[in-house]
């Protein structure tokens, strides 16, 4: 065992690097578009063909959540063509760069001993991380950015290469930048403070600038050049540059928006359990209970985000420790808990659900760990925080709605490894590495099993299971030729029926409009290419508006043979094979369904 526990604190990181390797690319032959992949895969493509004509992209909608991550993409994608495949296998790579960085980290502050790899281990086991691995959403990249910032953190870089590292977070996905920003101001201030003078306010504002300047002036080119392609979310915030976003951002800031119970409609909320009349809300006791009750929900910390049996111990850990590292100047310890702090109080504060909490999840491992590491040598503190985890453990039960009996079991084996582990360590402290080890491999065994059986009956091998790669989506395209212009119905694959078929029209301000005195808002640009249309409307006289105003040439509808299963407008069937402008020219079958062409013969 002695030997086995030296090989992972030495040899562990690189298994890991190869598990996520080889279980991010199996997973590619099951590949299923999933939430908002297909729209950065849509805009990489829009990338791919302005570089084509040897075009600068700063004037193209390919900015959602930045554009420097994508950039490596569309340069493949001159030689591929775009791929969903290839998309995914990039964020493959970068969550195994993630992976590395992040125990570097942990190997920074715990130099010896088998916790760098124990955390690794959890993160890699984490069912946000799992999740994201296989797709082209921005989770992965902006994880990656956020461990940059982390690692000029740690090793104490200068202020100039943390601001450096947060453009990475800035165009992974802004609103952590956002997040975090104020525990950043208060770490300068801490870090630089020697006393009410002169020199420690100059020496406060010339780190505040150091850090925040890269960011400001990547807005500010943002604004008012063509350089750097439009964030509208990174804008929208800017008071006076778009049309509704800031009011946007302090709508979702409402009471009503940011503790709403999401994980489905009708899901119990605590306002509903206390019985508080709806005249009631707005006061302050409801207000607060509306908190609580975002921190107790499902959507916010549980076993598809951060369990509540880990984050609680790292949060409680955070605050209980602050006082005696802040007097030992540990300012990775310092800068984390600000981080954390700040994090989660905007995440509480504003409309947010389970995936936004994983940019943080390496700061609340590595908190974690020292909850494992050494609040256990304080006895009464650990128990205390043993006690009100397994209390908000239990009591966010009460909102659960589906798998139950299975949550209540993991909640009571993870508090039983805990008391056993608090039990144990006084009487067998010679054996803490391997109490410690069991109980993490534990830990990301639970996190790791839930998100396999999530993949199983819900995720993307369900969808692969039920209606084939990305809905079969290439094979349909390949049933149409290019210059036709088509309506067709969506059952599921979004814009990569755009993607595949080269319509690469979008425009640069589809969220949000710039104010008219923004310098770059008559530069932005558009592809004009769109031959790919979607049925509207109950009534197929909306569908004959669109025929003749866009020259559709065919008609197509992917219609459910699966029992139950239905897609969007395939209702409209009968009325097509009845519609004389329609002629029936084929049906094809695929997994689960069929695809009706008709030509459009007036």
């Amino acid at each position: 065992m002695k030997k086995l526990l030296k090989f992972l604190e030495s040899r562990g990181i690189y298994i890991l690097i190869g598990l996520c390797l080889f279980l991010g690319l199996s997973v590619l032959p099951f590949r299923n578009a999933t939430l908002d992949d297909d729209l950065y895969l849509f805009e990489t493509s829009i990338m791919t063909e302005a570089l084509s004509r040897g075009e600068w992209i700063g004037d193209y909608a390919v900015g959602t959540h930045g554009f420097l991550f994508k950039l490596p993409v569309a340069l493949v994608f001159l030689l591929t063509g775009p791929s969903l495949e290839i998309a995914t296998v990039w964020n493959i790579l970068l969550a195994c760069v993630s992976l590395f960085l992040f125990y570097k980290i942990l190997k920074e502050y715990f130099p010896k001993g088998i916790y760098p790899f124990l955390g690794t281990l959890l993160l890699f086991c984490n069912f946000q991380f799992v999740l994201n691995l296989p797709t082209y959403m921005r989770e992965i990249p902006v994880l990656l950015g956020f461990l940059v910032v982390l690692y000029t953190l740690v090793k104490q870089k200068s202020y100039w290469l943390t601001g450096l590292a947060m453009l990475l977070i800035l165009d992974g996905k802004e609103y952590v930048l956002f997040m975090i920003a104020p525990a950043l101001a208060i770490y300068v201030i801490i870090k630089e403070w020697k006393g009410f003078n002169f020199k420690t306010v100059w020496e406060i504002f010339k780190g505040g600038v150091q850090i925040f300047l890269p960011t400001i002036a990547f807005l500010a080119i943002m604004i008012f050049t063509s350089i750097i392609p439009v964030n509208m979310y990174a804008l929208s915030v800017i008071p006076g540059v778009t049309e509704g976003g800031v009011e946007y951002h302090i709508d979702h800031f409402s009471v009503e928006k940011a503790t709403e119970n999401r994980i489905e409609e009708g899901a119990p909320e605590i306002q509903k359990d206390i019985h508080v009349e709806k005249e009631e809300v707005k006061n302050v006791f409801s207000v607060i209970l509306s908190y609580i009750g975002k921190i107790l929900y499902p959507r916010s910390f549980s076993f598809i985000s951060i369990p509540k049996v880990i984050f609680f111990p790292a949060f409680l850990t955070s605050i209980l420790l602050f006082p005696k590292f802040l007097k030992k100047k540990d300012y990775t310890f310092l800068s984390f808990a600000l981080i954390l702090w700040s994090y989660i109080l905007v995440f509480v504060l504003r409309a947010s659900f389970d995936r936004y909490l994983f940019p943080i999840l390496p700061v609340v491992v590595y908190f974690f760990i020292i909850f494992i590491k050494d609040l256990i040598k304080q006895r009464k503190k650990f128990l205390f925080v043993l006690v009100i985890t397994a209390i908000l453990a239990f009591l966010g039960l009460l909102f659960e709605v589906d798998y139950i009996s299975i949550k209540i079991v993991l909640n009571i084996i993870v508090l039983l490894l805990y008391i056993g582990y608090f039990i144990g360590y006084s009487r067998l402290y010679k054996k803490a590495k391997l109490m410690s080890t069991i109980l993490f491999v534990a830990l990301a065994g639970i996190t790791f099993s839930v998100i396999v059986y999530f993949f199983y009956a819900n995720g993307q091998l369900y969808y692969y299971r039920l209606w084939g790669k990305d809905y079969e989506v290439k094979k349909v395209v390949e049933y149409f030729n290019e210059d036709e212009n088509i309506m067709i119905n969506d059952p599921g694959w979004n814009m990569l029926i755009n993607v595949y078929r080269g319509d690469n029209r979008y425009d640069p301000e589809w969220k949000w409009e710039f104010k008219d005195w923004v310098p770059r808002k008559e530069n932005l640009k558009t592809f004009e290419r769109h031959s790919a249309f979607q049925p509207v409307g109950i009534s197929i006289a909306n569908d004959v508006r669109s025929v003749e105003t866009y020259d559709i040439d065919k008609v197509a509808l992917i219609v459910s043979t699966l029992e139950g299963y239905s897609f969007p407008y395939e209702h409209k069937l009968d009325r097509y094979k009845n519609a004389d402008w329609l002629l029936l020219e084929n049906v094809i079958h695929f997994r689960n369904k069929d695809l009706y062409i008709f030509d459009v013969t007036e």
